[in-house]
């Protein structure tokens, strides 16, 4: 039997708070907040490559073992190392698909790259980041930007 006395105010109070509610995203099953993953070389132990995001939700179809292979993640950074462990190439992404089995990265998003050794930055649409290769392979709408004093000039000969 229902108490209809006290079930009104539950119900008024349901009523006020109902359009806040149904427009709150739900977080989708095993999505993970502030997500990030540091890959190490098997034989010396150290870090090749890291992934980190917003957010990284396992994808369809991404089977792995302990851990789901492939992720969707959101606000994707991804760093590559040299063998001193210092940061050498960075991918941005609003979204993107990781595979951390592979260590590859992909999206048909907007990005953005830089090595800051030596000033380089790329930005585009659509990329695909292959690690065993250290290969970026971009889509469409590529600009490259190169520090100045990367390019020498030689004097004139007379």
């Amino acid at each position: 039997m229902v108490n209809r006395r006290n079930s009104a105010p539950i119900a008024a109070c349901l009523a006020l708070a109902w359009p806040v509610l149904a427009q709150a995203p739900a977080p989708a099953a095993g999505t993970i907040r502030n997500w990030g993953i540091s890959l190490r070389d098997g034989a010396s132990g150290r870090v090749q490559v890291r992934f980190s995001s917003a957010e990284a939700v396992p994808a369809r179809g991404g089977a792995g073992g302990l851990m789901p292979a492939v992720w969707e993640v959101s606000g994707l950074r991804l760093e590559t190392f040299r063998t001193d462990e210092t940061a050498d190439f960075t991918i941005e992404a609003p979204a993107c698909r990781v595979n951390v089995t592979t260590r590859d990265a992909s999206s048909p998003g907007p990005f953005t790259a830089h090595r800051d050794s030596d000033g380089l930055r790329l930005t585009g649409t659509g990329f695909t980041f292959e690690n065993a290769r250290q290969r970026l392979v971009v889509s469409n709408d590529v600009r490259i930007e190169i520090r100045a004093s990367l390019v020498q000039t030689q004097p004139a000969k007379k």
